[in-house]
């Protein structure tokens, strides 16, 4: 027991010098949530897990299990049906031989009483009817499955939406870079992928909660983020980072290209009005974004401080703007 202590601890002093080290050499400005996030995502790319698991918050594995059940439900459900769409199929083939040789059976022409041929005929349709019957009824079974696959689906991917904003969430986040960083062969080739990596935070917003009170606030971030959604849909993922801050995903988008995305949201933000309380209230939004871009040759923890110390330079530049350092 006391090696095992002494493994852990020796894991969490590695994961502390490389969280530290990615802090200091990024400038990330001194916030406790950068330094949270930083340890995070230094033992997530180290894959100690069972550093993660330690920092992990019971709700975070609460939605690991309700994921694991549910996909595993999806499994067993996915099983069924291909069992009964073999069957299905196997059925069909008998009906049809069935079908093929009640067809050629010519018993009118044979020496058979007139009362037989009508047994034979009754029985014969008697059997047909049955199996067309037993085939709705497979057919409805596997409608009902794939229904059921669907709302299984649709579960699983509930684990990974943020239910205030309809967003993606934190685990989404982590979960879609760290397949970003294990998609490339690691070689730094000129073909290696690159990606933008946003972190945006509304200006001012605990002014709109205690003007206005959280539920006035939940609508303004639910506004927010349908319309960074909608301005980012086809090219990016949008995420609720944390609060009032939201993280976007740009795959093969540059920094610079990213900037003028954000510029355009921007502009269209200031036109937008927020509305809450049934029109009671209406107010304006800004908020200011930092930008960093990721290539195969960078650590993504690295990118990531980047881009929060970019936001934190916005946030210093007087808000509602753009950062971000192309070197």
């Amino acid at each position: 027991m006391e090696e095992e202590w002494k493994d852990t601890l020796r894991d969490i002093c590695e994961v502390a010098r490389n969280s530290l080290h990615n802090l200091v050499s990024s400038g990330t400005p001194p916030l406790p949530r950068c330094y949270q996030q930083e340890f995070i995502l230094a033992a997530d790319m180290l894959q100690k897990e069972d550093i993660l698991e330690m920092v992990r918050t019971d709700e975070d594995r609460q939605a690991h299990r309700y994921r694991k059940v549910i996909l595993r439900a999806r499994d067993r459900m996915t099983a069924a049906r291909n069992i009964l769409s073999n069957f299905e199929e196997e059925a069909k083939r008998n009906i049809a031989h069935l079908d093929h040789h009640l067809g050629s059976l010519n018993v009118r022409n044979a020496r058979v009483p007139y009362e037989a041929i009508e047994e034979i005929e009754a029985s014969a349709k008697a059997i047909r009817d049955s199996s067309l019957g037993f085939m709705e009824n497979i057919s409805g079974v596997l409608a009902q499955i794939e229904r059921q696959e669907g709302l299984l689906a649709s579960l699983a991917q509930k684990v990974y939406e943020d239910p205030l904003t309809g967003a993606l969430n934190r685990r989404a986040w982590e979960r879609d870079l760290k397949e970003i960083v294990s998609g490339h062969d690691g070689t730094g080739a000129a073909h290696s992928p690159m990606v933008s990596i946003v972190i945006a935070d509304l200006d001012f917003f605990k002014k709109v909660n205690d003007s206005y009170g959280h539920p006035v606030g939940d609508a303004v971030l639910r506004q927010f983020a349908t319309l960074l959604k909608g301005h980012f849909a086809g090219i990016g993922s949008v995420y609720r980072y944390g609060g009032e801050e939201f993280g976007i995903i740009l795959p093969g988008i540059s920094g610079k290209d990213a900037v003028e995305k954000l510029e355009e949201f921007r502009n269209s933000l200031r036109k937008a009005l927020f509305i809450a309380k049934k029109g009671q209230v209406k107010i304006k939004i800004s908020a200011s974004y930092g930008v960093a871009q990721w290539t195969a040759q960078q650590g993504m923890a690295e990118v990531i401080s980047k881009a929060d110390r970019m936001l934190y330079k916005a946030k210093e530049a007087g808000r509602d703007c753009v950062m971000f350092d192309p070197l």
